[in-house]
């Protein structure tokens, strides 16, 4: 997601689900794209597992 309207290719924010198979909970984690190694700059714990690919499934208007 870019930082503004305006950001240069980069300058912004890469997010995802981590899921944690043992535990059947998922975290939705926010990392700077300048920085993809640097800790996350906030994380959302689910108490759930999300499965891959729920979150990228859009159905047509009926």
């Amino acid at each position: 997601m870019p930082r503004a309207k305006d950001a240069p290719e980069g300058d912004g924010w890469v997010m995802g689900f981590v899921i944690d198979a043992a535990n059947e909970t998922t975290d939705l984690v926010i990392l700077d794209a300048a920085n993809i190694a640097a800790p996350p700059v906030a994380s959302v714990h689910i108490p759930h597992r999300i499965p891959p690919g729920f979150h990228g499934n859009w159905l047509p208007d009926a």
